[in-house]
């Protein structure tokens, strides 16, 4: 897929989940495309600009879950650059690579907020709620990525 493919998936993502985060923001199982477009366009980006990107995303994701501003922007911007120093660590453009490291990333990333939020780490918020949503934004985005790549090429 073309660079030019993958800001249309990432802007795609960020378009629903802002547009339909009402919708299942109070599941505990739910998509989280916020932090698969913030993986997929920091994989394209070096370090210092996927650490903005990630900035820029952490505060319209605050500003509309009414959550601590400071620390979600810099949770974010963490996130962007670590995905991207990993990304030019391993040097790979691999679809298997993309899906594990956004399927690891969103699940550390639901752990964060929660904690963050100042909701309750359990075991069930953990080990089920978090990898249930970090699977389902995996395969969404897979999902558009391949359907992307089919309108694109």
């Amino acid at each position: 897929m073309t660079a030019a493919g993958r800001w249309l998936v990432v802007a795609l993502l960020l378009l629903a989940h802002f547009a339909l985060h009402p919708l299942w923001s109070r599941w505990p199982v739910g998509l989280d495309l916020v932090a698969g477009g913030l993986f997929l366009g920091s994989l394209l980006l070096p370090w210092g600009r996927a650490a903005a990107f990630g900035g820029l995303i952490g505060l319209l994701e605050a500003s509309i879950s009414l959550g601590p501003l400071g620390p979600v922007i810099l949770l974010f911007s963490l996130v962007g650059c670590l995905a991207s120093w990993l990304r030019h660590l391993i040097y790979s453009d691999s679809s298997r690579f993309t899906a594990i490291s956004l399927f690891l990333g969103v699940w550390v990333l639901r752990i964060a907020l929660t904690a963050l939020a100042g909701g309750e780490l359990s075991f069930a918020s953990v080990l089920v709620y978090a990898p249930a949503s970090a699977a389902v934004t995996t395969a969404v985005c897979w999902v558009a990525e391949r359907l992307v790549s089919g309108v694109v090429a």
